[in-house]
């Protein structure tokens, strides 16, 4: 591996692990003021795009318990959008709703409640709504709005989300017991079965780099202090030996949204929330029926702190010893000064070391499903690397 390279993939993926932070936490109320209220009810965000899920943060102030869920098997509380002038309430037509009207927000605790089924049709529509609860003869209304999806959200939704979404639901409802686990497996597989030739050229090209990396050292020290003529020398070498140092990063650039589409597809596609969301065929199957538990052991949509991060960072340390596993013909070995020997020796112990416990970091703070992801297709990568290492030794 490149040095360069390596320093563009830690910035690709420290940004990666920045979005997917961002997924997973919800928006903080901003400007808010302290609330003294018996009951508090605000939006997790003031603005929602369309076809998000819809959800309210509920705090009880009160002596006695809450009971949101009252009108269950109808849709939690009343919801109002504003039309034509005036608050025109709307109302769900599914008839039923997976709610439990016994549960209750109890004395000081705070609730996060979503509308399931009915999340679609009844926040489907642009525009300005209101939820009130009800309590007595006071309400708590909490107002927010529905805006139009951007469009970098729809070419989002239709690129990446959607597909991966779909096709991992379409595994998991023709496995038996619907598991997760086994979806994204195969999810994996086909991901690494078509990006198979990128993947192919992308590993050739970072051997490439390697073989090169001697007369690249030449460069350098011959024209020391002259940027120009070594960016010059350097793309002519380049030329050469048919080397594209931006090849070996193309695959990598693509995996960054697929994993971010299925930490969302895990995150809230589960639930019947986004249903509008599968294609017509898969319509019928129910997101909330897919088993989250892997080999009976592992919850996929929690974090795992210890054990998955450490299989996952131990195969990536496998794949980047391969990586470096080129033989250096005599030749090679005689052109490069010790100082630049050393240089080089120390740059690649330092990626061998530090992407692994990167990736270990990484999956010790996302949902266990993403680590899954990772680790099967490293695993792809090792039989390709294996693969080329032997091609090219």
């Amino acid at each position: 591996m490149n040095p360069s390279r390596f320093f563009r993939f830690l910035i690709l993926f420290v940004a990666l692990w920045a979005i997917l932070n961002l997924f997973s936490s919800n928006q903080k109320e901003k400007n808010n003021p302290k609330q003294t209220s018996d009951i508090v009810m605000l939006p997790t965000k003031a603005k929602f795009s369309q076809g998000s899920v819809v959800q309210l943060k509920i705090t009880n102030n009160k002596e006695e318990n809450l009971t949101p869920w009252a009108d269950c098997p109808a849709e939690p509380l009343d919801v109002f959008m504003w039309d034509n002038g005036e608050w025109v309430q709307k109302q769900g037509n599914q008839s039923e709703y997976e709610c439990n009207p016994k549960k209750t927000i109890a004395k000081g605790e705070t609730e996060i409640i979503d509308y399931g089924n009915w999340n679609f049709e009844l926040f489907n529509e642009i525009g300005k709504y209101k939820i009130v609860y009800q309590d007595g003869s006071k309400e708590f209304p909490a107002e927010f709005e529905i805006k139009s999806q951007s469009i970098f959200g729809q070419i989002w939704n239709g690129l990446f989300y959607k597909p991966v979404y779909n096709t991992l639901i379409f595994f998991a409802s023709v496995l038996p017991g619907h598991n997760l686990g086994w979806a994204i497996v195969l999810l994996t597989i086909l991901i690494k079965i078509l990006l198979l030739g990128p993947n192919h050229k992308a590993l050739k090209a970072q051997k490439a780099l390697q073989k090169v990396q001697p007369e690249l050292d030449k460069i350098k020290n011959k024209y020391k202090g002259d940027q120009q003529k070594i960016a010059q020398e350097t793309m002519a070498v380049w030329k050469k030996h048919k080397v594209n140092p931006v090849g070996s990063c193309l695959p990598m650039l693509i995996q960054f949204p697929i994993m971010i589409a299925l930490f969302y597809a895990v995150k809230v596609g589960l639930s019947p929330n986004n249903i509008h969301l599968l294609y017509a065929p898969l319509q019928g199957f129910d997101p909330s029926s897919v088993d989250s538990i892997f080999l009976g052991i592992l919850d996929l949509t929690k974090i795992n702190t210890f054990v998955l991060p450490l299989i996952v960072g131990g195969m990536q340390f496998l794949q980047m010893k391969l990586s470096f596993a080129l033989k250096k013909n005599k030749k090679d070995k005689k052109s490069q000064t010790s100082a630049q020997a050393n240089q080089m020796q120390t740059m690649n112990k330092m990626m061998t070391y530090t992407l692994p416990v990167m990736i270990a970091f990484f999956t010790a703070t996302m949902p266990a499903a993403v680590g899954l992801y990772w680790g099967v297709s490293t695993i792809f990568g090792i039989g390709q690397q294996l693969y080329i290492n032997k091609k090219h030794s």
